[in-house]
């Protein structure tokens, strides 16, 4: 009986040592694996979501992040709006990108979101067809076009009143594609997006470049693409402190994806 009962406590000294050993490395696994709420639209280059596949300079400098900090980052993409209120009011997702203090602001009130320093910063307007370029005024816009969720917040007070009481009327569309098309087809007067993404679209896509022109004499913004999080600051901490110190890195990124061409703004 005693040699039994030294072979159980044993075994139970052995599967009580097995279990700390597993807690040693899980724990520290799943502190590490972090969701990331993406945008479910083709803002390429800038980031895209095809099919269920986060792709684009977004996708390139977070995972750069993630591999180099240890962590293991699962994207879930949502529609734009849908992803501000799932990130806003759901703990399933740890962090959003991208993001920017200005964008869906009302929806933010009382939220204390810690923010990123940017990773790009992108031009953000109306472009029109060749031919209304310089012809249009805030006075004279009827009809823009954009993506379902955007908001063309940089727009003066007496412009967003207009929008407001349906003296500018914004259409929103889910796929960037149509909105591109419906640009193209002059039934608007303008399309409220970045002129990055637009260029890439008629040079790479569609082989029309210069059939929509970014018109700089109407309202534009220059726009901060940050990662953000509520609950995660040590990690956006962590991330700019990745941001400062591989400058190279960035570059090389923002080159891969034609974002320091000139001609692409």
């Amino acid at each position: 009986m005693q040699v039994d009962e030294i072979a159980r406590c044993k075994m139970r000294l052995t599967l009580i040592s097995m279990a700390f050993f597993c807690m040693a490395f899980i724990g520290p696994a799943a502190a590490s694996s972090f969701v990331v709420g993406v945008e479910e639209i083709d803002y390429y280059p800038l980031h895209s979501c095809v099919n269920g596949k986060f792709s684009g300079y977004g996708r390139d400098l977070l995972d750069a992040f993630a591999k180099q900090s240890g962590y293991s980052f699962t994207y879930t993409p949502l529609p734009v709006s849908r992803l501000f209120h799932t990130f806003l009011n759901d703990s399933s997702i740890d962090f959003k990108y991208p993001d920017n203090p200005h964008w869906q602001a009302d929806l933010k009130k009382g939220k204390s979101i810690f923010y990123s320093q940017p990773v790009v910063n992108v031009i953000e307007g109306l472009l029109v067809k060749p031919e209304k370029v310089d012809q249009l005024s805030e006075t004279s816009l009827k009809a823009i076009v954009t993506m379902r969720g955007f908001t063309p917040w940089p727009f003066e007070q007496a412009m967003r009143q207009k929008i407001n009481n349906g003296t500018i009327r914004v259409y929103q569309e889910d796929s960037f594609s149509k909105v591109i098309s419906l640009g193209m087809t002059g039934h608007y007067d303008a399309v409220y997006a970045s002129p990055i993404v637009i260029n890439y679209y008629l040079d790479e896509i569609v082989h029309k470049p210069g059939a929509l022109v970014f018109d700089r004499k109407l309202p534009f913004e220059n726009s901060d693409f940050s990662l953000s999080s509520i609950r995660q600051g040590d990690v956006i901490k962590q991330f700019n402190e990745f941001l400062a110190k591989n400058q190279p890195l960035i570059m090389e990124l923002k080159k891969k994806y034609r974002l320091t061409d000139k001609a692409a703004q």
